[in-house]
């Protein structure tokens, strides 16, 4: 970041101006940011709601038609295997079964589901169709159309999610909800906040008055890189601290005439205390030799 201390002359502004002029808003870079979140977080609570209380529930429930479906393969196989079977045994026998589910089954299943649920109509009337294709391989091409007429995946799932997987949705819910929420707390707070400062102090974001007088140090170490600065100064003898963001409140946009870097070189111009920043290793090492060679020409022959 470069430094704009001759951009901005405090003596051509009228003393009641300067913290005026001198204030530093959040910035749309604050705002964007703010936004992906709150749009991040808020797919994710969408998405977990979701599973909580219809998708995973759906998806069970597919898998376990997908399972009746080739349970209904495997039996018309060994049926035909033991006897030759006719169209209308299959039928009536397909037409006195009924699907199987776990016995949590209105726990993880849709809660418009039916039970107990006969298996479908599609399997009685499948005879030929299994005749033809075999029993296992005609369940699973009843199954892909029937699948198809619902919209569903051909594949269903591995395995289907218990109780438990169900609930740690809502749980998962409730947390990205608390998220969107604390986010949308601190964009709401932050729209409203400024940081400025005047001939006598600094007014930080959070509405604090720190006189120039009461600051013991400026930590700047990170203000070039990121934008932030931390001050330490006393409040009624004990020390604490305020950090200045610049990246959040003001930027350093030169077409905006950075506000930022203004009203941080107005601050160390009229703050007297320590200031802790980073020394260049070179100018350092150079200031060394120097030391080095002027006490080595101190030293007598």
């Amino acid at each position: 970041m470069q430094s704009y201390g001759l951009l901005f002359m405090t003596n051509s502004l009228d003393p009641t101006s300067i913290k005026n002029e001198l204030k530093c808003k959040p910035t749309k870079w604050f705002f964007w940011r703010a936004l992906a979140i709150l749009v991040m977080f808020g797919v994710f609570f969408v998405l977990f709601l979701q599973d909580g209380l219809t998708g995973y529930r759906a998806k069970n429930l597919q898998f376990y038609l997908y399972e009746n479906f080739k349970s209904a393969g495997l039996q018309f196989q060994k049926m035909q295997q033991e006897s030759d079977i006719s169209e209308s045994d299959w039928k009536q026998h397909a037409l006195s079964q009924e699907c199987i589910f776990p016995e949590d089954a209105s726990a993880i299943l849709p809660k418009d589901t039916q039970l107990p649920m006969s298996w479908p109509e599609s399997i009685a009337g499948s005879y030929d169709l299994m005749s033809s294709k075999g029993g296992q391989n005609g369940a699973i091409k009843l199954w892909e159309k029937y699948a198809a007429e619902r919209k569903w995946d051909s594949e269903p799932m591995d395995h289907p999610m218990d109780a438990g997987k169900i609930r740690e949705q809502f749980y998962a819910a409730g947390v990205t909800g608390l998220l969107l929420l604390f986010t949308l707390y601190v964009l709401i707070r932050t729209s409203g906040r400024s940081i400025s400062v005047d001939e006598e102090a600094l007014y930080t974001q959070n509405g604090k008055r720190i006189p120039y007088a009461d600051m013991l140090r400026i930590d700047k170490r990170n203000w070039d890189s990121k934008g932030l600065a931390l001050i330490y100064y006393d409040d009624r003898g004990s020390e604490k601290k305020a950090k200045l963001d610049g990246m959040v409140y003001g930027q350093f946009k030169e077409e905006d005439g950075a506000p930022a870097e203004r009203l941080f070189c107005y601050l160390m111009d009229h703050f007297k205390g320590e200031v802790v920043e980073y020394v260049d290793q070179e100018a350092g090492d150079a200031e060394d030799e120097n030391k080095g060679e002027e006490s080595a020409g101190k030293n007598p022959e």
